[in-house]
């Protein structure tokens, strides 16, 4: 029989309840010194997660440093120091945290947040080598089914895969990534990925006439989509115009409606409109880390998503003296 954490059981009751401010004071109840195992690594983890929460990134910082020190094996730990360095601006220090915590040391997820920080620093090969241990499982299970693959805690096939082809389309190699599609179609026999090759060689060949034909109808997604690829080239107005007559409800994901927005973004920059301060100021506001890669991928907003790393980048490097 497992033994319970006792530190992880005490932040899920609070949560639960409602009562995550209380989550130090409840920390200080315990003597991490007198702690083992994964209760001393969940103590220090929780202890800076404390700090961040309050909006003190000096002290989380600080604390898990205190953290590595005490836990260096620990990955989850490891990741959340790695992203206080991006948050002052230190990326090499940041990546070679993640360098020593890879998947399957870390969870798949934990391996995404790896690859999309080193796609903000515009680290590619990085970031495709935090993907390609989750590609190699996938290869080994043959099977693509998404709840089969939850519960091997791994992520949707689309979601790593639409991150490699953001990775390798920005390094120049659509050649590979169609091949590489070519072959996982192959390979997972059972699996219909003819919609994953017809969208890599619509990227390739830039006609993307099949996914607009009827920009009002389909899901959310496709509508979002059709509406996205249908103002990549239009004037200011037009853009406005047709993202805003894309008709999302409460049901759909709420991010749909960011794409829009960062879409009406790279209208206005391409078009020099004075609209683009102001809607890329909200648009960090809901999305500080921009969009993962499979969504700029999917939703052709690559080419944007890297002047707004620029500035993501310089905002880091102009963090205040700690």
């Amino acid at each position: 029989m497992t033994a319970t954490n006792r530190i992880e059981a005490m932040a899920d009751g609070l949560a639960q309840t409602g009562r995550l401010d209380a989550l130090e004071s409840e920390l200080q109840e315990f003597d991490p010194q007198k702690l083992a195992g994964v209760e001393r690594e969940s103590w220090y983890h929780l202890w800076g997660i404390a700090a961040f929460r309050r909006g003190d990134r000096a002290r989380a910082f600080h604390r898990f440093l205190e953290a590595r020190d005490a836990c260096p094996d620990s990955g989850v730990i490891a990741f959340s120091l790695g992203q206080e360095h991006d948050a002052r601006g230190e990326p090499e220090l940041m990546l070679r945290l993640f360098d020593g915590h890879r998947f399957p040391k870390v969870a798949a997820s934990y391996a995404l947040a790896q690859a999309r920080y080193a796609y903000l620093w515009n680290d590619l090969a990085r970031a495709i080598s935090y993907i390609e241990p989750i590609i190699d499982a996938y290869w080994k299970l043959r099977i693509l089914d998404t709840t089969f693959l939850y519960m091997r805690g791994l992520p949707f096939f689309d979601t790593t895969w639409d991150c490699l082809g953001a990775f390798l389309e920005l390094d120049g190699r659509l050649d590979e990534l169609e091949e590489r599609t070519k072959r996982a179609a192959a390979h997972f026999s059972g699996e219909d990925l003819s919609y994953a090759l017809r969208w890599v060689r619509a990227v390739r060949n830039g006609d993307f006439s099949e996914y607009v034909k009827e920009p009002r109808r389909g899901t959310a997604f496709e509508r979002t989509r059709a509406a996205i690829l249908l103002t990549r080239k239009a004037d200011y107005a037009t853009a406005v115009h047709e993202l805003g007559d894309v008709r999302l409800t409460d049901d759909d994901p709420p991010w749909l409606k960011d794409l829009l927005l960062e879409a009406r973004c790279a209208a206005a920059q391409r078009s020099g409109s004075a609209d683009e301060a102001g809607l890329v100021e909200d648009l960090l506001q809901r999305q500080p880390l921009l969009f993962e890669p499979n969504h700029a991928f999917d939703f052709r907003l690559l080419d944007y998503q890297e002047i707004l790393k620029d500035r993501y980048r310089q905002n880091r490097r102009r963090a205040p003296a700690r």
